[in-house]
């Protein structure tokens, strides 16, 4: 019986199990948030990293070469304007930023009630019989 009592007037584990709860809570959304953000900087680098790639000019010319029986043919590659392709560049970004927002945005839409269903349900029924007995009139 004295072990039962020492049992109920002990309240070391509740305050430690308490302390581990916050601490734990705490852990978790200190890890979501810098995940978020190094997210968020890794996507902006890459981002960074692509706008460089693309400002390299890789325009090229060769002469061709001719002598008595050899001859070599001449090549050449212009590249579009660092300008032009930067700004196609962005656009595609924004593009694709747009889409993953109307993408989000449409999975936190709310459902359709349930009254709106019921009328489209019907309406669906109504063009189906009315196909039906176009069928059948026709036949």
């Amino acid at each position: 019986m004295n072990l039962l009592n020492n049992f109920w007037c002990d309240e070391a584990g509740l305050v430690m199990s308490a302390e581990l709860v916050m601490l734990g809570t705490i852990g978790v959304l200190g890890a979501t948030v810098g995940l978020s953000a190094a997210s968020t900087a890794i996507n902006d680098e890459m981002v960074e990293f692509s706008h460089a790639i693309r400002s390299l000019d890789q325009s090229y010319h060769f002469e061709g070469h001719q002598s008595c029986r050899a001859w070599t043919a001449s090549s050449s590659y212009r590249q579009q304007d660092v300008e032009i392709s930067l700004a196609d560049l962005c656009g595609q970004v924004e593009q694709a930023e747009k889409a993953a927002e109307d993408q989000s945005r449409l999975k936190r839409a709310a459902p359709p009630r349930s009254e709106d269903l019921r009328k489209k349900m019907e309406e669906k029924k109504k063009t189906i019989k009315q196909k039906k007995k176009k069928k059948q009139n026709e036949a």
